[in-house]
């Protein structure tokens, strides 16, 4: 399945373009959205990465429409007037976010994260993937990797997300869907 999606990026790559190749990468904490977007950025030998968790705007305002708002003002209005991204990152220490971010220029840009795949975002997308795991296990693999110490906040996250996905389609919007362990090929 990968060397499908990574011919499908590579013809988009060659193709003539004015904005970089848009590629969204949604699914439920602990899919590898994350590793899969670094996968793609090295077999193509190019891309940046825009993470969701960037984006939020904590806990509690993440899988909100202020998430969407960002999309539309940091991601989406610059591409369309053929500029790069600039967004402010979110400290998850400190509570707020930080100065301003300028996304280097690049023919690959990809964002990835839960909630990346909502509708206006897929429709100007090239390419949109999701990646499907049990809610235990991508619970499991968050706390292996981030540490028990987010357990509660992971917990709500988890229905969170569930709840988001369901009023947004998510994984409907997507044009991909990859299993959880899908073995990366190239």
């Amino acid at each position: 399945m990968h060397n499908a999606l990574f011919d499908n990026i590579t013809a988009l790559l060659d193709s003539e373009r004015e904005r970089p190749v848009f590629l969204v990468i949604d699914g439920p904490a602990g899919a590898g959205k994350t590793t899969l977007a670094r996968e793609i950025v090295t077999s193509m030998g190019q891309g940046e990465v825009i993470h969701c968790d960037d984006l939020y705007n904590g806990w509690h305002d993440a899988l909100t429409p202020t998430l969407e708002k960002h999309f539309r003002e940091w991601i989406i209005e610059p591409l369309n007037k053929s500029r790069m991204p600039r967004y402010r990152k979110y400290n998850w220490r400190s509570g707020g976010y930080e100065s301003e971010i300028e996304v280097p220029s690049t023919r690959l840009l990809i964002l990835e994260g839960v909630g990346a795949a909502l509708k206006s975002v897929t429709d100007f997308a090239d390419l949109s993937i999701w990646m499907e795991i049990a809610p235990s296990l991508g619970l499991a693999r968050v706390l292996k990797r981030d540490g028990p110490q987010i357990e509660e906040e992971m917990v709500t996250w988890i229905a969170k997300q569930a709840e988001f996905f369901a009023e947004h389609h998510n994984r409907e919007n997507c044009s991909i869907h990859l299993p959880y362990g899908a073995p990366a090929e190239r």
